[in-house]
């Protein structure tokens, strides 16, 4: 047994059109929404008091090619120490890789998606950062992504 660590940090919603599914979440839960309308992605934030505070919403038609993930899903993102590490443990595991560890667009961390030995879809990040993760063919300008407070001490 490892003694790595996998925290549940956030939320992730994924969808083909970020505008409408954030206007749902403001309208239904009282949600607000960084600009950005998933371009390629905005943060949510939940209402002062919940156990989850914060999530993003992913414009999944910026998805990078090659690569599996549905048009629309709601997942949980994990923090790892060692995200390289991790996804070959979930290989190993019996689950598989659908987003190889890149670098998000402003370069403050490392992401990847996998899925579990069932087919659950997991997002995964480390703030890690490593020289060789791929870089995000849909990149922006560095520094117009604000990170959530939640993330800048972890």
């Amino acid at each position: 047994m490892s003694n790595a660590t996998a925290r549940v940090m956030f939320f992730e919603i994924g969808s083909r059109d970020p505008g409408a599914a954030e206007k749902f979440y403001e309208q239904a839960f009282g949600w607000s929404f960084t600009e950005g309308k998933g371009n390629p992605f905005s943060f949510a934030n939940t209402p002062e008091g919940s156990n989850m505070p914060f999530g993003t919403v992913f414009d999944t038609k910026l998805t990078p090619e090659g690569t599996e993930v549905p048009e629309e899903y709601v997942t949980l993102v994990l923090q790892v120490d060692d995200l390289r590490d991790t996804c070959r443990r979930v290989e190993e595991a019996g689950g598989r890789v659908t987003i190889p560890p890149m670098k998000n667009e402003d370069g403050t961390f490392d992401i990847a998606h996998v899925r579990d030995n069932r087919g659950t879809l997991i997002g995964l990040f480390s703030m890690n950062m490593s020289q060789d993760s791929t870089p995000n063919p849909n990149a922006v300008e560095p520094g117009t992504t604000p990170v959530p407070d939640a993330l800048k001490d972890v």
